[in-house]
């Protein structure tokens, strides 16, 4: 074992301050800190010392739905003139005059009361643009109401308490909490994964796209331009995308992490197939974990069931989130040195409060520049492209411990710039505009603390799954087509936030 085997720059620099003092440091430091920098491949404040990153992309909630009564966060608290949205009024229905503030999904009273499954509002490129109207972010009735019906509309405004998914609640308190993460387009699934691996949709059409839906079926082979995989192939970074396949041969089609999208991956042999199409999740990446074989940089697919896209359950999705990580903490080995972060791909039509960056238009590269006619999808709105809103964010790692809040703006191009930073790989396709208005995440790490590898007490997911289900019944098919029994709307009262403050992180130092 050589000299620096098994230590990391700050604990280094510690012990030798401890062991000879300021001065006798200062005599003989500099040949040994230069050794000691060398063990950081990103050579600043402690990122280097993370090996694995491993990205997981739940569906399809907002910010507000999940963690508005949080302490410490941009919840229920903020004043916003966004609360009350008018097209809807409680007892009445429908009314241009009428408001409804958020209102709680209960999942707490049994199959009488539908909190776990509720229907799944409007998320489509032009859903989200109506809602946020321009940047006054007021039309979320009339247009969940147009889309959905009055019985199914006003869903949109529901959220979530503590007491509703408490494993969610309880990684917050563990770990770093991002209230300030947006979704990357004013839109749904599809074209938010393909900005997840590529930054972009191709709004100028010249490489297959723009992509502003998700259709029924992936389409395969159907865009080349350039993705980050790539650039961490050439610059000999290891990677792979871990896809799910838990319903059988169509899961490539219908689950995929967006590699089959393109035309560069369609041989199987070639490495963009074996890296990003062929490993299967959760069985090669748990023997990756235990192997110690695990990558620097993971994709993460979970089970369709455990994605949390309405109206699955957000129950079976603490299911899905625990098992990636009891995976990880299952090897200290790995998870010592392992950051996860987990996003929502974005806000899947829930409302949230804080209006998205977005920018002037005509900003290259941020908006459909494309004959609108060859995007039928897009109904006409040529953009923006995003910000899209605020969708829930935890990182999870040794190195994020102690229900820490993040309030830096980020997009899932944050991520990659995550990775850029700490492996010196270029994002493909981003946009100056968008790198002006987000951060790489490193404020998210808290380095300036000793890491704790010990894995969080966080309360068994498994405990909930079955009440969850006994609530669902016919809604976990119908209401994913917006179909379901309608939850009651309760009278208005607006929510408040719990007690309390929460640090900061550190970032860098």
């Amino acid at each position: 074992m050589g000299l620096f085997d098994g230590i990391n720059r700050r604990d280094f620099l510690a012990k030798a301050m401890a062991a000879g003092g300021v001065g006798a440091l200062a005599g003989w430091a500099n040949p040994i800190i230069e050794r000691a920098y060398a063990a950081d491949p990103a050579g600043m404040g402690g990122l280097g010392d993370i090996e694995h990153f491993v990205l997981l992309m739940q569906e399809n909630r907002s910010f507000d739905h999940y963690f508005g009564t949080m302490s410490g966060v941009r919840g229920f608290s903020d004043p916003s003139p966004a609360w009350q949205q008018y097209g809807y009024q409680p007892g009445v229905g429908p009314a241009a005059d009428g408001y409804l503030l958020p209102f709680r999904l209960d999942t707490t009273r049994g199959p009488s009361l539908d909190g776990e499954c509720v229907n799944d509002p409007d998320h489509s490129w032009a859903g989200m643009h109506e809602a946020w109207n321009g940047g006054a972010n007021d039309r979320w009735m009339p247009m969940s109401i147009a889309s959905v019906g009055p019985g199914n509309g006003p869903a949109a405004m529901g959220y979530h308490t503590r007491a509703d998914i408490p494993v969610h609640h309880e990684l917050a308190d563990a770990f770093t909490l991002c209230d300030a993460y947006h979704c990357s387009v004013l839109g749904p699934t599809d074209p938010n994964r393909l900005y997840w691996i590529s930054a972009t949709i191709d709004p100028d059409g010249l490489a297959g796209g723009p992509l502003v839906e998700t259709p029924p079926i992936i389409p395969q082979n159907a865009y080349s331009w350039r993705t980050f995989p790539e650039n961490l192939s050439a610059a000999g970074v290891s990677w792979k995308i871990y896809n799910n396949r838990d319903v059988g041969p169509i899961s490539s089609v219908i689950l995929d992490g967006m590699m089959g999208c393109f035309t560069q991956a369609a041989d199987p042999n070639s490495e963009l197939a074996q890296r990003g199409k062929a490993p299967v999740y959760p069985q090669d990446f748990a023997a990756d974990v235990a192997a110690n074989r695990l990558p620097s940089v993971s994709w993460v697919i979970p089970p369709l069931f455990n994605c949390e896209h309405p109206a699955l359950p957000p129950a079976l999705g603490a299911v899905g989130i625990m098992q990636v990580l009891d995976i990880l903490t299952a090897n200290p080995a790995v998870w010592e040195k392992t950051a996860l972060i987990v996003m929502y791909d974005e806000n899947g039509g829930f409302f949230d409060h804080v209006t998205p960056p977005t920018p002037p238009p005509g900003t290259p590269g941020e908006f459909l520049t494309v004959d609108l006619n060859r995007v039928p999808a897009a109904k006409g709105v040529a953009g923006p492209i995003g910000l899209g809103y605020r969708v829930p964010c935890w990182v999870v790692s040794p190195y994020s411990r102690g229900g820490l809040v993040c309030s830096e703006t980020f997009d899932h191009t944050s991520q990659l710039r995550l990775l850029e930073r700490r492996f010196g790989v270029d994002v493909p396709n981003l946009t100056d505009w968008r790198r002006s208005v987000t951060g790489d995440m490193t404020s998210a790490f808290d380095f300036a603390s000793a890491p704790d590898a010990a894995p969080p007490r966080i309360t068994d997911p498994n405990s909930r799954t079955e009440a969850a289900l006994a609530q669902c019944g016919p809604n976990i098919a119908l209401g994913s087509a917006g179909q379901g029994a309608p939850y009651s709307v309760p009278p208005n009262s607006m929510p408040s936030q719990e007690a309390g403050t929460r640090r900061r992180p550190s970032g860098v130092v």
